[in-house]
């Protein structure tokens, strides 16, 4: 008995995380449409030097993390983009 009812509160639990999460997945990108429009909106309004140096220090992942930490509105993908088309 105690298993269906620890069974039904990890769905319920997994059900609410899920709708909060989509909400927020929303909430995120409709601030970047406002903020930057694109992806090109957001390109340039990036300090690319900065990105670059970073990229070229410490390399992807921490210029990637620099990205979301400075634009927190970008998505992971797009700011992982953002980085792998940098010019080298």
């Amino acid at each position: 008995m105690l298993d269906g009812i620890t069974a039904t509160i990890a769905i319920g639990v997994t059900v609410a995380l899920a709708a909060v999460g989509d909400r927020a997945s929303k909430k995120r990108k409709k601030a970047f449409r406002e903020r930057y429009g694109s992806f090109e909106g957001f390109r340039g309004q990036v300090d690319e030097e900065k990105i670059q140096r970073v990229r070229r220090e410490q390399g992807d992942v921490v210029a990637i993390k620099v990205v979301r930490q400075t634009y927190p509105y970008v998505p992971l993908l797009l700011a992982k983009r953002y980085v792998e088309e940098l010019p080298a």
